[in-house]
């Protein structure tokens, strides 16, 4: 008992504002991924205190604003306090900043408190191209019915690196309803990537997806409007060490941080959509319901990718 008094007199004694910061450049922690397909783009700020205490309000004047190098276009973003989930506050800032594609921003934090500029860079991924090949759909007689089989293959090319995430879909039009179904498909499909050239080939197998697509969805119901694919591109800088977000290495200071003058990470991501249509010859046999127009490609037809926004995934 004698310890345990003695332990809390200390305590009670001591001041409890903490001073173990060591004077530096470091001014704040920035942290935000600007995304080519978001309508609002969002960075939260910390400003680094020279002093730790709970108590201590946060009243100091910050204000942030991105720079596109290419045009040397600047905008002033809005920032608030916001509560989030877990019952803290922060600063963050947002802006309705729409991305261009290989465009680099400089994003600049200042106070009249700060000695220098906090900022960070990030060029935006580049616009890939897209060429889907003619599918092949053919339907034989076996020993226990009808074989379907049906392949199609799409590459990818002039990618500025292999793809943080692969997305296929399907869109379909629900009879009687002017609303598109679109569904996302498990992504196990096989792919090569080639990092010399920059180029992404992807094997569709049509029967297969037809098959998953069934046992999900009454496919009786619908009509097959399109299929898709989506590619998520980070920018150069946006991985992290060995290619794998780890968040116990991530968690490490100085890890993976681009903020001079401060702390954090400023990233971009590039998504990027194609859309095309098979025959409804091949649709028919596949056995879906086709929008009635669809017209295979004579030979390999280049696209070069649409931005767009991901597809919803039905329940």
């Amino acid at each position: 008992m004698m310890v345990v008094s003695m332990l809390t007199f200390t305590m009670a004694a001591c001041d409890d504002t903490l001073s173990p910061i060591i004077e530096s450049d470091q001014q704040a922690t920035m942290w935000g991924t600007l995304d080519m397909n978001a309508d609002v783009q969002y960075i939260r700020v910390i400003p680094i205190r020279p002093v730790i205490d709970k108590r201590i309000v946060d009243s100091i004047t910050l204000k942030l604003k991105s720079t596109d190098l290419n045009t040397g276009e600047s905008v002033d973003w809005a920032g608030s306090e916001i509560t989030f989930d877990d019952g803290s506050v922060g600063t963050v800032f947002k802006s309705d900043l729409k991305l261009e594609p290989e465009h680099t921003y400089r994003i600049e934090l200042t106070s009249p408190d700060f000695k220098f500029v906090t900022s960070a860079e990030t060029t935006v991924p580049t616009i890939p191209v897209a060429v889907v090949s003619e599918e092949s759909v053919t339907v034989s007689v076996g020993p226990t019915g009808a074989v379907i089989r049906g392949s199609q293959q799409v590459v990818w090319s002039e990618l500025s690196r292999e793809p943080h995430e692969i997305e296929q879909w399907y869109r379909f039009l629900e009879f009687g309803s002017y609303g598109f179904l679109d569904f996302k498909l498990p992504y196990d499909v096989p792919s090569s990537y080639e990092e010399a050239l920059g180029q992404l080939e992807i094997a569709l197998d049509l029967k297969r997806q037809y098959d998953t697509l069934r046992a999900k969805l009454n496919l009786d119901q619908i009509l097959l409007v399109g299929l898709g694919q989506t590619l998520t591109i980070l920018d150069d800088e946006l991985v992290p060490p060995g290619g794998v977000f780890d968040p116990e290495v991530l968690a490490q200071p100085g890890t993976m941080s681009n903020v001079e003058n401060g702390f954090g990470f400023i990233g971009s991501v590039g998504r990027f959509s194609i859309e095309w249509v098979i025959a409804d010859e091949s649709a028919e046999k596949l056995t879906y319901h086709p929008l009635n127009g669809g017209v295979s490609a004579n030979g390999p037809v280049g696209q070069k990718a649409d931005i767009s926004a991901r597809p919803w995934e039905a329940e």
